[in-house]
């Protein structure tokens, strides 16, 4: 079973709203057995959205399409889909009475532009969006060998007619849509694939180097099996992915493990995680694992390492709090950085951050702390700390370790790969003492 995603809205087209529908929808309909073969981003434009719907409806056996479903002259798609379909508008009973409970519970009166909310083409499945104005519509093609607009459509899974859905735009509405009501219904119209994904995070080896080392292993794979190398700044995912059939999970479930198993003898000590998408992630699952809990002294991340654990559900059994100490000023009082050595060594210096971990660490109560201070950029680097100069450091009761990072003169990946390290530093060290069993 194929799927395309179709992402509707000159918004998105320019560039004036990331598009995050794409990559959840993506990482939904890929967790439920169904291939992505395609994902397109068009503006808000009738010929354009006829156009691609008939290119997406060659490709694959269902079209996901979000945006372009509000009440104002610009929001087109409902009107578009009714043409494609050759059918007619009208006022669906249940979806108005959706609109009316929203309005109703907002306090806000029902406005007759408000109220075609409600207006879907006749030939569509209706399906209520609990928490929003705009309903879902499903539309099944036809079994023959075209659809009303002269598409081929002849069916590519169990014979079972195509599907087009259209979803409103708002992220957290499509999200709720795609949890209760599409994917279950996609996964009865189709006979899905069982579809197997495990993740393990690398750091300190370099994609191509990992590529060379683990290679023999790589060949050897099952051929249900694919792998994949998703890089970012400082850090490494592969993802295994395995597929087969309705009926054929306990033989993937064993091939992927037997394959994650031979593995660590070949690159164990590169291998700092798994099933995880990230390494704050680890870093919640491992302080919680542990029992032990955390605060952060930040000067050149800016927040970067709170805003991290705090993004995560749960960060409150193990996070304690942190500071964002940018001056000298803020480094000395709130976290006891001595004058003397600000003075002798600078801000960006290996005695201020252990300083600083120690401080925090202190004054926050916690069992582990960590601390950054760098030159991110692109400027106020000196020819003895040029930009990119980091130090970080970790800390704990028994003492505090710190390390020196030097990375390029962009900012934003500056901070990222900062980040990252501090966190592999963390995870060790609080492993080493705290030995739990590997994930």
């Amino acid at each position: 079973m194929k799927a395309t995603i179709l992402n509707i809205g000159d918004e998105l087209l320019i560039g004036q709203v990331v598009n995050t529908n794409a990559s959840r929808m993506s990482q939904m309909l890929i967790a439920a057995g169904i291939d992505v073969c395609g994902t397109y981003v068009i503006g808000d434009n009738g010929a354009d959205i006829n156009f691609y719907l008939r290119h997406c409806l060659e490709r694959s056996d269902v079209v996901l399409i979000t945006g372009g479903l509000g009440p104002t002259k610009d929001d087109i798609t409902k009107k578009t889909l009714c043409d494609f379909f050759h059918s007619e508008l009208y006022e669906n009973e249940e979806a108005l009475a959706n609109v009316k409970r929203i309005f109703d519970a907002r306090g806000y009166e029902l406005t007759p532009i408000n109220r075609q909310q409600a207006w879907v083409p006749r030939c569509c499945t209706m399906i209520n969006n609990v928490v929003g104005t705009a309903p879902c519509m499903w539309f099944e093609l036809p079994q023959a060998n075209e659809s009303p607009d002269g598409v081929n459509t002849h069916p590519t899974s169990q014979n079972s007619p195509k599907v087009v859905v259209s979803m409103p735009g708002v992220p957290f509405e499509m999200v709720n849509l795609m949890e209760t009501e599409i994917i279950p219904r996609l996964q009865q119209h189709f006979r899905t694939d069982q579809i197997i994904n495990k993740n393990i995070l690398v750091q300190g080896i370099g994609e191509s180097f990992l590529s060379d080392l683990i290679e023999p292993w790589e060949l050897a794979l099952p051929k249900s099996i694919r792998l994949a190398y998703l890089p970012q700044a400082g850090m490494l995912k592969l993802r295994l992915t395995a597929r087969g059939g309705h009926n054929e999970r306990p033989q993937l479930e064993q091939q992927i493990a037997d394959a994650v198993k031979s593995l660590y003898p070949i690159a164990g000590q590169y291998i700092v995680g798994e099933d995880l998408e990230s390494l704050p992630e680890l870093v919640a699952y491992t302080m919680k694992r542990a029992g032990k809990t955390l605060a952060t002294a930040e000067s050149c991340t800016g927040g970067a390492l709170a805003s991290q654990l705090t993004a995560l559900a749960g960060a409150s059994e193990y996070y304690k709090g942190g500071v964002v100490a940018y001056s000298n000023e803020v480094k000395e009082c709130a976290l006891g950085v001595s004058h003397d050595t600000l003075a002798a060594h600078g801000a960006v210096s290996e005695e201020t951050v252990r300083q600083m971990a120690d401080g925090v660490r202190q004054r926050l109560g916690a069992d582990y702390a960590v601390a950054t201070t760098g030159i991110a950029g692109p400027g106020g680097g000196t020819p003895q700390k040029p930009v990119g100069t980091v130090w970080i450091a970790v800390a704990n009761a028994e003492g505090v370790t710190a390390r020196l990072l030097k990375f390029g003169d962009r900012r934003a990946q500056t901070i990222e790969r900062t980040c990252n390290a501090v966190w592999s530093e963390l995870i060790k060290l609080v492993n080493q003492n705290n030995p739990v069993k590997p994930l």
